[in-house]
């Protein structure tokens, strides 16, 4: 018969506690590093340009129908449904009737529809009009120009000259032909082989690509002997408020082994007199091999201006802070990332709500008080937004000050600091109403670069891309001004470059 178990002693116990206290402990901390791990991935997943600084082309099909949801439900989940095509307010665009049409045509009826007689001699007046604006027949029409050859009485011959924007031939396109083919190519969507096959089956004969792109040579010598660029850039200077923005632009392999050029990007700086009504805006492009500081002082602008800048946190544009006359961060970079925040654990980041929530209240104030032709908020509206986003700050910082991540500090720590330190950076557009609370005109402004790289895939050199970017700065500004692209290209290739008005 065996004997029975001896029950352990109370030292022995004591130390099987104690082992399995450590081995819990080891447990719970594995737990929350999971946890944090967990979490850290699911934010990973869940990251589009809805809530990071990632560019929409990178979204998934996910993200983009769940933008799409967004906006057809006002951009949050049970909000009013939005319909389809203009919503109520929006100015709309269509053709307008003209004063004076080039031709008019009157239709007379060919017989009455009742009786079926002739309506000759009939008494009438005109029942209905119907203006039709239309192209002419896409088709060339050869000019010859005979260049006469005088003899003077003091034995000198003279030979005319060729009209302005002729050059000379045998043959060649004239200028109407070169300014389509010149804007077509200058766009963003579009190229130079493109251009030259839509010209091509336009009028009927073959357009080469070496023409093309002789066109935009031309029409950028004819920029830089007017001065256009350095024109643009003075009157930028001198505006109240600029906005500024950058992204990626790919150059060749071979073009990116070039020293300096191994991280190019295209850079725009514009007016916002859009946002205030405040007259047509001027919009400048530049392009350089890398993103730093000494790249962006190279174009000339910012070292000399001393208005408000518009941007988003990159750390290029910080050394330029101390002599502006203030900075506008983007909002709407700020309402991504707590978007974002909040999304990690919409229980302990609940602050990232309230901080967002203070800021889209302060911009529809803002936007509600320049329609009504406010020129500031109330002052205790003020104070409580302001308030309620620092307060909310506060508690970011605090409740996430320990809080495990799988690597480095907590996401929601490093936003609420940042926003803690750049508070009144964020807030410029609650007390100047000339200032936008987003970079969303200087985004939309640089947007075409990004879909040009789609299309065309690259540009084979920096230089290439920088003369792209002297071309769409003259022809947008032209346009925001009032003169037609195809007008502006002839203006320029005539002499007679549009520059910026004084008072831009």
């Amino acid at each position: 018969m065996s004997e029975p178990p001896v029950a352990p002693s109370y030292g022995e116990l004591a130390a099987r506690v104690e082992v399995q206290d450590q081995v819990i402990a080891e447990l719970r901390s594995m737990v929350e590093e999971l946890r944090a791990e967990v979490a850290a991935l699911r934010r990973q997943v869940g990251r589009d340009s809805s809530n990071s600084s990632q560019p929409p082309g990178q979204d998934g099909p996910g993200a983009k129908a769940k933008a799409k949801a967004d906006k057809r439900s006002g951009g949050s989940v049970g909000g009013p449904k939005r319909s389809q095509g203009g919503q109520t307010g929006h100015p709309g665009a269509g053709l307008a009737r003209v004063a004076k049409p080039d031709r008019t045509v009157s239709l007379e009826p060919a017989a009455c529809k009742c009786c079926g007689a002739g309506l000759a001699g009939a008494p009438g007046r005109i029942g209905a009009s119907v203006q039709v604006f239309d192209l002419p027949t896409f088709s060339l029409q050869v000019t010859e120009y005979l260049m006469m050859r005088r003899v003077c009485g003091c034995g000198q011959a003279t030979t005319a000259d060729l009209p302005a924007g002729i050059r000379g031939g045998p043959t060649c396109y004239g200028p109407n032909v070169t300014a389509a083919a010149t804007l077509l190519a200058s766009t963003d969507v579009i190229g130079i082989e493109r251009a030259a096959d839509l010209m091509s089956a336009l009028l009927g004969v073959n357009v080469s690509t070496g023409f093309v792109s002789s066109c935009l040579v031309r029409l950028d010598d004819a920029l830089d002997a007017a001065g256009f660029e350095a024109a643009l850039k003075d009157a930028l200077k001198t505006a109240d408020v600029l906005g500024t923005d950058e992204t990626p632009a790919p150059l060749t392999a071979a073009a990116t082994r070039e020293p300096g050029c191994h991280n190019p990007h295209v850079y725009t700086v514009r007016t916002m007199g859009a946002y205030t009504s405040g007259g047509a805006d001027l919009v400048w492009y530049g392009a350089a091999g890398n993103r730093t500081k000494a790249s962006i002082s190279a174009f000339g602008i910012l070292d000399d201006y001393r208005g408000v800048l518009v941007r988003d946190d990159y750390g290029g544009y910080v050394s330029y802070d101390t002599d502006l006359a203030g900075v506008q961060q983007c909002a709407a970079h700020a309402l991504r990332y707590l978007d974002d925040a909040h999304a990690i654990d919409p229980t302990s980041q609940g602050w990232a709500a309230q901080v967002a929530d203070a800021l889209r209240e302060a911009i529809h104030a803002v936007n509600t008080a320049r329609e009504h032709g406010q020129t500031s908020l109330n002052p205790r509206l003020l104070a409580r937004l302001r308030d309620t986003y620092d307060a909310g700050v506060a508690v970011g910082i605090s409740t996430n000050l320990s809080r495990r991540w799988h690597k480095g500090n907590h996401p929601g720590l490093v936003l609420a600091r940042r926003l803690q330190r750049k508070a009144d950076q964020i807030w410029v557009f609650a007390t100047r109403f000339d200032v936008p609370a987003t970079n969303n005109g200087s985004e939309a402004a640089i947007r075409g670069y990004k879909i040009a790289a789609r299309v065309s895939g690259c540009w084979r050199t920096l230089t290439t891309l920088q003369r792209h970017c002297r071309i769409r700065s003259y022809l947008i500004s032209a346009r925001n001004h009032g003169r037609r692209a195809v007008d502006a290209i002839t203006d320029a290739l005539t002499g007679n470059a549009w520059t910026p008005p004084a008072s831009a």
